[in-house]
């Protein structure tokens, strides 16, 4: 009968175990990269526990999930990811029962060009898409849900307000950037961004390249080439030698260090994004 007892008990500990681990992963959203991550968590706030597949540094261009990150997104509530640049999550997820949204859906998309993110306009649709989606899976808390939407938009909308003012006080209406991350704020605006790599950070520059962005930097005179930290140096050191331009820093935000992602999020980046180009093209 003791014996007995024990199984029961230790079936029911079993029991009580899976359930809560279930309950735990009920209760999470995953995302794919650090601005959706971010703006998620925004809107969210403590209602969902809101995960990241590509973490710190790693670099998503190239990102291939492993089978745990796979089978955790398919405990999820629901799964958040920006399109192009992370196709991966909506093909893993292909044939499971988990909500899998593309929150980039209803921006009008510069092709080849995956960082909707960079721009505060688009930032809007992105977050009212995850917040339509909370809603939808959590509709207890709309008003809660609603208010965060409204608070990122301001937010937004007060960015890009920001450099909107600056406009009559630009010299030019090129920058000069390592990684061509901010192509769609520079639709925005009516701007040019003239880029040392392409799109895909993998691919370096040829010596050709690299020599057509010094004579663009010489003969226009430009003062500042945008960086991103996580940037290779060796890339940037030959261009900043041969020109004499200032490195300015910018979060293109796809990979995000670690000490960065403890002190800053998305709207704080964009802030500090925004800050700086406008400097670049004020000088």
């Amino acid at each position: 009968m003791k014996r007995l007892f024990t199984i029961i008990i230790l079936s029911l500990m079993i029991l009580f175990s899976a359930c809560s681990k279930i309950t735990k992963q009920n209760n999470k959203i995953y995302t794919t990269i650090y601005p959706v991550y971010s703006i998620t968590k925004f809107i969210a706030g403590d209602k969902f526990e809101v995960e990241r597949i590509v973490k710190g540094t790693a670099e998503p261009h190239s990102f291939e999930p492993q089978t745990q990150d796979i089978a955790e997104m398919m405990e999820s509530r629901a799964v958040f990811y920006i399109g192009h640049i992370d196709e991966w999550a909506k093909k893993a997820s292909e044939g499971s029962n988990v909500k899998v949204v593309e929150v980039s859906e209803g921006i009008n998309k510069i092709e080849e060009d995956p960082h909707v993110w960079t721009s505060p306009k688009n930032a809007i649709i992105i977050a009212e898409n995850i917040k339509n989606t909370l809603i939808e899976i959590d509709s207890v808390n709309k008003d809660y849900y609603e208010e965060n939407f409204y608070k990122l938009k301001l937010e937004m909308e007060r960015i890009n307000e920001k450099f909107e003012k600056e406009k009559a006080n630009f010299k030019r209406d090129v920058f000069v950037i390592a990684h061509p991350a901010f192509g769609y704020l520079a639709r925005d605006f009516g701007l040019t961004q003239v880029a040392l790599t392409g799109q895909e950070e993998v691919e370096e520059p040829s010596p050709k390249e690299v020599a057509k962005v010094i004579d663009f930097i010489k003969e226009k005179n430009i003062k500042y080439i945008l960086v991103d930290r996580t940037e290779n140096e060796n890339i940037i050191r030959p261009v900043v030698e041969a020109t004499g331009v200032e490195k300015l820093e910018i979060f293109g935000m796809g990979a995000v260090p670690q000490d960065v992602e403890k002190k800053e999020n998305y709207v704080t980046l964009m802030e500090k994004n925004i800050d700086n180009i406008i400097k670049a093209l004020k000088e």
